[in-house]
């Protein structure tokens, strides 16, 4: 297939269980599948299933055509059209993907996760470091969520893989969205606990965002209010 220009972004979300569709691998998927765990080889069917739903409902054709390789840092990448972005991530049963169009793009869900002071000077800067000890102890767990996916969509962007995380984004603790380097993030709305957050590079302008909630390959998303 072709590259095609743009510049939108695309997020879908769904349930790993629902998702994870062998009979949308390749057969090279398929291989790599039957050497993991249970768990481990549902949330690979369900993210490659997922992108290339989302591919065939963003571009058209069918799910099964989009070739789907192996970038150098691990992440996948879209073959024949380079310049569109892809990310996947899954968690605590859930998965999500993001394309962009004319974009790099990193996408990451997590679940609520306890502030531990790892974390905390991983993904958090010295003021909302401040701003999680004055929240309640009930919404700690779900603001640490929110900020892990934050950074983790940015390193995922930038391409370069996940160990060389940099420094955490700028702005309030609980912020919708925001800029760290050249890229834009925001966290979306999400169906279940934790947080979605996405990330791409580029002018924000005319980088239109779509939210979709899948919770059935052969039925139609649900769309999601956006920032």
């Amino acid at each position: 297939m072709s590259d095609r220009e743009g510049t939108g972004v695309v997020v879908a979300c769904g349930p790993v269980a629902a998702m994870a569709r062998h009979d949308l691998l390749s057969e090279a998927e398929a291989a790599r599948a039957i050497t993991f765990p249970p768990a481990r080889a549902a949330e690979f069917a369900a993210g490659r299933a997922l992108l290339r739903w989302t591919l065939a409902h963003h571009f058209g054709g069918a799910a099964g055509d989009w070739g789907i390789g192996v970038a150098p840092q691990g992440g996948p990448v879209l073959l024949g059209l380079p310049s569109t972005g892809v990310s996947i991530s899954h968690s605590g049963g859930g998965v999500a993907v993001a394309v962009g169009a004319g974009r790099a793009v990193g996408v990451d869900i997590q679940g609520p996760v306890t502030p531990t002071p790892g974390l905390l000077r991983r993904c958090c800067s010295p003021p909302q470091r401040q701003e999680m000890a004055a929240l309640p102890a009930g919404r700690q767990a779900a603001a640490m969520a929110r900020r892990w996916t934050v950074h983790e969509a940015c390193a995922k962007a930038t391409g370069r893989g996940l160990p060389r995380r940099g420094e955490p984004s700028p702005g309030p603790l609980l912020a919708r969205s925001g800029r760290w380097r050249g890229y834009a993030w925001h966290v979306l709305p999400h169906h279940g606990p934790g947080s979605v957050a996405v990330a791409f590079d580029g002018p924000p302008e005319g980088a239109a965002v779509r939210h979709l909630l899948v919770d059935d390959l052969d039925r139609g998303p649900t769309v999601l209010p956006c920032p």
